[in-house]
């Protein structure tokens, strides 16, 4: 699985297309939280059905795991039922390490994603809380990229080369060979 995290307004609609439209035959997860932060499953039992399902050749616009840690306590003020179970959650990541996920943090500076979602209706939701939620993962980028394969990615720094997404072949290669057995 490809996992694209980052804050509202930080390029992770333009980077997922970009993959896909290389590896055509990776399927695009359905968003289970609308654009107004409202679930569209039950988020706990989303995670136990799709850690249940292995390795995928899917890409995920976030994922619970990841997200729900941030935009809950920073939106919300509270995470979503089952994810203030330490047993669950410590489980469910373990699990979730042993896929072997590919996460890429959109992370361009703060001031542009700030510039990208002033004034668009559709990250209403986000505006006052930008900081919290560029900080959050900031930190979380950091810590996984001690044990993960994750990567940092800016559109306004990286992707700049003749081929922008040069940095994640390799690993997308390799999980796409790993997936296929």
């Amino acid at each position: 699985m490809i996992i694209v995290e980052g804050p509202d307004g930080a390029g992770k609609t333009t980077l997922i297309r970009q993959i896909q439209e290389r590896w055509p035959e990776l399927e695009v997860a359905p968003r289970v939280v609308s654009k107004e932060t409202k679930d569209l499953v039950d988020l706990q039992e989303w995670v136990n059905r799709n850690l249940s399902e292995g390795p995928q050749f899917k890409i995920f616009d976030r994922y619970r795991l990841i997200s729900e840690f941030i935009y809950g306590p920073v939106i919300r003020k509270e995470q979503r039922p089952g994810f203030t179970d330490v047993t669950w959650v410590w489980h469910s990541l373990r699990r979730f390490e042993r896929l072997g996920p590919i996460i890429i943090y959109c992370l361009p500076p703060l001031q542009v994603v700030k510039r990208n979602i002033t004034g668009d209706e559709s990250n209403r939701a986000v505006w006052d809380h930008i900081d919290g939620i560029y900080t959050a993962y900031l930190q979380r980028a950091t810590l996984d990229a001690l044990h993960l394969h994750a990567f940092v990615y800016d559109y306004t720094t990286d992707g700049q080369e003749d081929d922008p997404l040069s940095i994640f072949v390799p690993a997308i290669e390799s999980m796409r060979k790993r997936t296929q057995r």
